[in-house]
């Protein structure tokens, strides 16, 4: 069985929102990750950077988030139109939430609210300059309720799979 190529997105913009801090689960009495809540610092944290988000995103930006509780909550926060996409769960894996993408490529701008390690997988993979084997891919460290904004790099020389991202901005709640 052939396997599809793994694609690389092409946004101007991919914002990365880490949801905020949640409330620890017990497993073992039945209590479910989905349904996690954000703890009052959480909350804070999403407020804060909801204030930050609307400062600087870019126009028409679609906002997509996971259906997790604690995700929905810190995008929330920011009193946009949430797109939720049940693909973007928090065991996704970054093969699955690449493929999922594919469907908002005629948007220019994206804010993607989630979890890791995924978020770090993508981030990851989006500052890498060529396509490489995603399993070689090392999780980078988002903190919870950071924001981490990616922006394409422009160049005619390059294909749009060969232009690979930079960082534009990073913010952690406790600097706001």
């Amino acid at each position: 069985m052939a396997t599809k190529p793994i694609p690389h997105p092409s946004f101007d913009n991919i914002i990365i929102w880490r949801h905020a801090e949640a409330e620890q689960a017990d497993f073992e009495l039945g209590e479910q990750d989905n349904a996690r809540q954000l703890t009052i610092k959480g909350r804070h944290q999403a407020k804060r950077m909801a204030r930050w988000l609307k400062e600087h995103l870019p126009k028409n930006t679609v906002l997509v988030c996971s259906p997790a509780l604690r995700a929905v909550q810190t995008a929330e926060a920011l009193n946009y139109k949430i797109l939720l996409n049940n693909a973007l769960k928090p065991s996704a894996s970054l093969v699955d939430v690449l493929h999922e993408l594919t469907q908002y490529q005629q948007q220019k701008n994206i804010l993607i609210v989630g979890h890791q390690p995924w978020l770090g997988e993508l981030v990851a993979y989006l500052f890498e300059q060529t396509i490489v084997d995603i399993a070689d891919i090392q999780s980078l460290s988002v903190k919870k309720g950071a924001v981490w904004w990616l922006r394409r790099q422009d160049s005619e020389k390059s294909s749009a799979l060969q232009q690979g991202y930079t960082l534009r901005a990073m913010q952690i709640p406790s600097l706001l």
